[in-house]
């Protein structure tokens, strides 16, 4: 079997910075950010 070498997440200032300002708005599943996701999704699709 291949080994797969380990390598840390690649998380920039911005996306923690985004996250926590989801998360401290009392938002995180049906907020917002959710839904401008959503619809970043849908245009997808």
């Amino acid at each position: 079997m291949k080994k797969v070498p380990f390598s840390p997440p690649d998380i920039t200032e911005s996306e923690v910075n985004l996250v926590s300002e989801a998360l401290r708005s009392g938002w995180i599943t049906t907020g917002p950010k959710t839904k401008e996701f959503e619809r970043l999704i849908a245009m997808c699709c």
